[in-house]
């Protein structure tokens, strides 16, 4: 009986070993992510920040979990309306989107108040609004706040007249809901307009000028009716990037450790990287023949206080309850 016995158990190690050998060792679950970009491909103002992210995930995976995590980026607008997409991922539709603030102000009000931060990312996540963002979108959208990946751009009021103070009386300025308080604090006419007919609207003097980040105009031709950049530049382009709450709380340990880690090292990559394109995109809008207005020191404070009360104003007004702690975490202590 104890030699039958003491055959089994050989013959099941050696079975077992034979089959380690023929199949190798059981392989790990393997987790996809599927996302969604607010930017069509090859855009200079969106994607950038993106690839960072995704190139650090996938360095830290490569490196110490090969083959068990894979981010797949389905897409931009041309697979879910760049409004749709935060939603998309509230629904689970997707896991993850990469968008701007202004896509989902709709769903969350306070996401507003991102381009109105005078910190980094990363001084953010030190000052507590980090926190309190994630807080928000878990509890209001069921989403989990990666992080504000990109890009730390300012916007640049562009124009076809000169000024010589900080006044817009007078001016047909198109707008985003972005600055909408800002071009109505500075007495200028707001023109609501895709950005796909602000060609047209410059060509034919329907508007006198436009706000848009620091960089792309080049990218829609408009430097071809545009005469001149105001300094300075307010506010910032935020970038957002969000998760499905019931995706990321199913995500094991390593693999949130993994997500957060990319986000801080994209949002450092990003802000460095655009804050270089910046000084190079001036040096080519020069060169296209645009003009540089620097303001006044006493009009260039007015400017800046108009545009920072008009946006706090009107955060307040669409949120008097979270509002007041969002301006707390998002200044910079003097």
């Amino acid at each position: 009986m104890k030699k039958r016995l003491a055959f089994l158990v050989f013959l099941f190690f050696f079975a077992s070993a034979a089959w380690v050998t023929q199949y190798g060792p059981a392989q790990a679950e393997v987790i996809t992510l599927k996302a969604l970009t607010a930017w069509p491909k090859n855009s200079a103002e969106g994607n950038t920040s993106l690839d960072f992210f995704l190139e650090s995930v996938e360095k830290q995976v490569a490196q110490k979990y090969p083959g068990e995590l894979k981010i797949n980026l389905i897409g931009g607008p041309e697979v879910v309306k760049i409004t749709d997409q935060v939603e998309a991922a509230k629904t689970g539709m997707v896991d993850i989107v990469h968008t701007t603030n202004a896509y989902y102000v709709h769903l969350l009000p306070e996401a507003d108040a991102m381009k109105l931060s005078n910190l980094t990312p990363w001084e953010e996540r030190a000052s507590g609004a980090w926190v309190y963002y994630n807080d928000l979108h878990e509890k209001k959208l069921g989403l989990y706040f990666i992080g504000r990946i990109g890009t730390d751009l300012p916007f640049a009021l562009y124009l076809n007249k000169p000024i010589k103070t900080a006044d817009l009386k007078g001016f047909n300025i198109r707008v985003s809901p972005m600055y909408l308080q800002l071009v109505k604090g500075l007495g200028g006419n707001p023109v609501v307009i895709p950005p796909t007919e602000v060609y047209t609207a410059l060509e034919r003097n329907v508007v006198d000028g436009y706000g848009w980040p620091t960089i792309g105009i080049r990218e829609w031709g408009w430097e071809k009716h545009t005469k001149y950049i105001v300094v300075p530049s307010f506010y910032s382009g935020p970038h957002p990037m969000v998760m499905n709450l019931k995706t990321w709380n199913g995500l094991p340990q390593k693999f949130k450790d993994v997500l957060n880690q990319a986000a801080k090292e994209a949002e450092k990559r990003t802000v460095a990287f655009y804050h270089e394109q910046e000084t190079k995109e001036m040096a080519l809008l020069k060169q296209a023949g645009l003009q540089v207005i620097e303001l006044p020191p006493a009009e260039k404070e007015k400017f800046l206080k108009v545009a920072d009360e008009e946006g706090w104003k009107d955060i307040l007004a669409k949120c008097p309850e979270t509002g007041p702690k969002l301006r707390e975490l998002l200044t910079k202590k003097k």
